[in-house]
């Protein structure tokens, strides 16, 4: 038998667009592991250097959207697919396999190799890892990115369509894993609770690789930046309307995919606002670059809602990007976000969502204490960075490979 040990990891995600994953893969090519990631087509960002099948097809949203009627069926397809997950969770796996062509494709794709290790990144693709480990061996690792169960929670019609669904399939799926990680201790605590696994889950922080980069006094204009998926629910409206309300020095660019409706929504409201001078909307820049781009910025700002239990224990990776950015940070005063802006005083944090709350944050800034944070964030990034956090990881798997070739 070979030393050689193998990972393969599941994506619904153009792996090489997709933070987490991609470094993933290059923790382990680090230590000396046979890397193979299966995901989807589309990436803007440069491949990594280990292999990855990206043939499936991405979500192609400039398709119209079908009939009226249609939408309506595939609303009573989902409703009556969810209630019989909640009254017998086996029905969760076989609709699992009829909802989506993308999850066959990928099933089929990751037949092609046999890792000791298939790592299945979100609930999207756990009934694949197990399937795949059942028919060809190799334990299952599950990284949840979000907290699934409460991810749309505000949302009725989502908890009613659409959790117990998620719950049928991930529930079993973490009992049955060698490993469970997750993004924040929140996250660990309510996984425990919801699903009692086998021990706790191991908490792997959203951060990007170390990168030395310079610090960059605050002088002139001053720069805010939110980079990121561009999307409702994430405060963009709020943030927008609270520019009007900033000192005039202050102005905020928005970088990052946004569909053509809520962009054109977006410019609208920047228009209305009469702030063309100080919003700027720009496109995104590829994964790798974020952290570099993002160095010419003075004040990195997230406004996320704290209405469920999935956003309260956020931990994204832009706050890491941020931080290893060596940006001062303007976030929502959230349980998980908050602990670490105290810990490593990174700077302020916003109680709520109204426009006077984000501009009495921002209006607390000056120069001298933007450079103090700066300078407080440049010093934690060699601390939260992911040579600390993939090295756990891999530590754990290689473990567990061990055990489970003995």
């Amino acid at each position: 038998m070979t030393d050689r040990r193998t990972i393969g990891l599941l994506s619904l995600s153009a792996i090489a667009d997709d933070p987490r994953v991609r470094r993933q893969g290059d923790a382990f090519a680090k230590a000396g592991w046979d890397v193979v990631g299966i995901g989807l087509s589309g990436a803007l960002s440069n491949p990594p250097a280990w292999p990855v099948d990206d043939h499936t097809p991405a979500l192609d949203w400039s398709r119209p959207p079908g009939s009226a009627l249609n939408r309506v069926r595939g609303v009573a397809s989902r409703a009556f697919a969810s209630q019989r997950a909640r009254l017998s969770p086996g029905a969760a796996e076989a609709t699992y396999w009829a909802r989506n062509a993308r999850y066959a494709s990928l099933y089929e794709r990751a037949t092609r190799v046999k890792p000791d290790i298939w790592l299945a990144n979100d609930w999207t693709v756990l009934p694949i890892a197990r399937r795949l480990a059942a028919e060809q061996g190799g334990l299952v690792v599950y990284d949840t990115h979000e907290l699934a169960a409460d991810e749309f929670a505000e949302r009725w019609a989502w908890r009613f369509l659409h959790r117990p669904f998620v719950m049928a399939l991930e529930g079993p799926g973490i009992r049955a894993a060698a490993l469970v990680t997750c993004v924040s201790e929140g996250i660990a605590e309510r996984l425990q609770a919801l699903y009692g696994p086998k021990e706790r889950p191991m908490v792997v922080c959203n951060t990007p690789s170390f990168q030395d980069m310079p610090f960059r006094p605050t002088e002139g204009r001053i720069r805010v930046l939110y980079h990121g998926i561009v999307a409702p629910g994430r405060g963009l409206e709020a943030s927008i309307q609270s520019v009007a309300l900033w000192r005039p020095e202050f102005d905020l660019t928005i970088r990052g995919p946004a569909s053509d409706s809520y962009r054109a929504d977006l410019e609208r409201r920047i228009a209305a606002a009469g702030l063309g001078d100080r919003v700027r909307l720009v496109p995104a820049v590829p994964m790798t670059e974020l952290v570099r781009e993002a160095n010419a910025f003075d004040v990195g700002l997230f406004i996320l809602p704290g209405y469920s239990r999935h956003n309260r224990f956020a931990l994204p990776n832009k706050f890491f990007e941020y931080v290893m950015a060596g940006l001062a940070l303007c976030v929502s005063d959230l349980p998980e976000m908050a602990r670490l802006v105290r810990r490593h005083d990174l700077g302020g944090l916003v109680e709520g969502l109204s426009p006077e709350a984000i501009a009495a944050q921002i209006n607390a800034l000056d120069p001298a204490t933007i450079d103090c944070y700066k300078r407080n964030a440049l010093a934690a990034a060699r601390q939260l960075n992911w040579e600390t956090e993939g090295e756990k990881l891999v530590a754990r798997c290689s473990a567990l490979v061990k055990g489970y070739r003995s």
